[in-house]
């Protein structure tokens, strides 16, 4: 069933991604949301998950994703999973759907896999994904990827101290969920590299 699911967002030229959180970071929120009149549909806590690896652009077999479907569920059994799908000319997301639920599969790991940032306890850096510590040859191929589909390549930087995410300097008045943090901007390097050729240059 879930094979027919990615076999649609792959018919219909959608992008697969999946997303994992802990059970108590999975279900939205607003107890810690600020709200002067009302409850209807606005901001809430726990809309973000983390998400696994990269979005899978090109994909083109539904056997792919249930691979990572198992493999993230394997690495983290007291996660659930949701599959989400994105549109890259509305610049949206326009599916998402649990495809595993905690506490079935024992956890795994392998020398194999690609790294991806433990949500539990642990730092968190404002990146989209997470990867292991890649060589020059590797961020090159990145940067090719980049340059390849019309994307200006920029670089920030932060000391050490102020590099992880943090939400102590903010103002909650319950909870501490997913939402405000600080540390998510860093300084830009120079400016955008508009009209990048060549990943030597980056």
């Amino acid at each position: 069933e879930i094979a027919r699911q990615v076999d649609f967002i792959i018919r219909n030229g959608l992008a697969p991604c999946l997303e994992f959180a802990p059970e108590e970071c999975s279900f939205v929120d607003d107890v810690a949301t600020v709200r002067f009149q009302g409850s209807t549909a606005g901001y809430y806590d726990n809309r973000y998950w983390t998400m696994w690896k990269l979005p899978m652009f090109g994909c083109t077999s539904s056997q792919e994703v249930l691979r990572e479907v198992k493999e993230c569920s394997m690495s983290y059994p007291g996660c659930y999973v949701r599959l989400a799908a994105f549109d890259s000319i509305k610049q949206v997301q326009v599916v998402s759907f649990i495809v595993h639920q905690p506490g079935a599969i024992a956890a795994t790991t392998g020398a194999k896999e690609m790294k991806v940032w433990n949500p539990v306890d642990n730092k968190k850096f404002e990146t989209f994904s997470y990867l292991p510590p890649l060589s020059d040859a590797e961020i090159a191929r990145q940067v090719d990827f980049i340059i390849r589909n019309g994307l200006a390549p920029c670089l920030e930087f932060a000391p050490e101290e102020c590099s992880f995410v943090a939400d102590v300097a903010t103002v909650r008045f319950q909870g501490s969920t997913a939402g405000y943090y600080d540390n998510r901007y860093w300084t830009m390097w120079k400016l955008p590299m508009f009209g990048c050729r060549s990943s030597q240059e980056v």
